[in-house]
């Protein structure tokens, strides 16, 4: 089945026929259904408690669906050298900004979600693209992520 909206996939088909579409409202359906039936243990959720702080994860989340992931795409689709620097340079500030959330909200800590054993929402929206942005980084021969422009994301 395909999203009834852009016509993409995934769409999460439920057993009485609704269908949940785009993968992070999919992940996040599942964690709502996971807290109110107490599947969950402790700890394993993929958002905080903290209602703030699923606002923040979820608002991060939108961030890299909507303004990183394009940035990154268009390195790779840009028609011209120049329009390839100006997409870098957008892949970097939207980097930059993901740099910043990550200092607020993972105290510290080795993810987003400010735990080391387990990543969220968060970190699993911005790590699956980290494959994509190397091999984009390899293929045009650029740096888009670096220790010295944004050390706590390297």
């Amino acid at each position: 089945a395909a999203n009834p909206v852009y016509g993409k996939i995934p769409v999460l088909l439920l057993p009485d026929g609704r269908a949940i579409c785009e993968s992070a409202v999919i992940v996040q359906y599942i964690e709502d259904v996971a807290r109110e039936s107490g599947g969950a243990e402790a700890g394993s959720l993929l958002l905080p408690d903290d209602p703030y702080e699923r606002a923040m994860h979820r608002f991060w989340t939108a961030f890299i669906d909507d303004k990183f992931w394009p940035a990154l795409d268009a390195v790779s689709l840009a028609p011209t050298p120049g329009a390839r620097a100006q997409a870098a340079e957008d892949t970097r500030a939207a980097l930059s900004l993901l740099e910043v959330a990550f200092k607020d909200r993972s105290n510290g800590r080795a993810f987003f979600s400010g735990g080391d054993v387990a990543p969220g929402l968060l970190d699993l929206a911005l790590g699956c693209f980290l494959p994509a942005l190397r091999a984009c980084e390899r293929l045009h021969g650029l740096s888009l992520i670096d220790a010295s422009a944004t050390p706590l994301l390297d």
